[in-house]
């Protein structure tokens, strides 16, 4: 049963982390951020972080602000800023999926 429900929590969480950067993507416009795509921005950082507790905030506590400053991003809406949270809290996902795997995999 644990690994079912393993497997749903894999599923669903990678799925909707895509959706949320495929719904950034669409609004992105390569001539201005406007306010569609900073809406979009604001609520694609919101769900991903949510999406990604617990450990989704804590790496981005420690990461995105030196990734930011490596990627020369300015404004947490630019495109760039959002990539980063994107991926840090991606990474941390997967990560957080596989420790799961691992503790229900050791609780047999």
């Amino acid at each position: 049963m644990a690994r079912k429900i393993w497997l749903f929590y894999a599923i669903a969480t990678v799925a909707a982390g895509l959706v949320l950067l495929a719904l950034y993507v669409n609004a992105y416009d390569d001539y201005d951020i406007g306010d569609r795509l900073r809406g979009v921005g604001r609520f694609a950082r919101r769900a991903m972080t949510l999406l990604s507790f617990p450990l989704g905030p804590s790496v981005g506590l420690l990461a995105d602000e030196p990734l930011e400053r490596a990627f020369g991003c300015g404004d947490p809406n630019e495109p760039c800023a959002f990539f980063v949270h994107w991926n840090t809290r991606f990474a941390a996902l997967v990560a957080q999926i596989g420790l799961l795997r691992w503790a229900v995999a050791r609780g047999r």
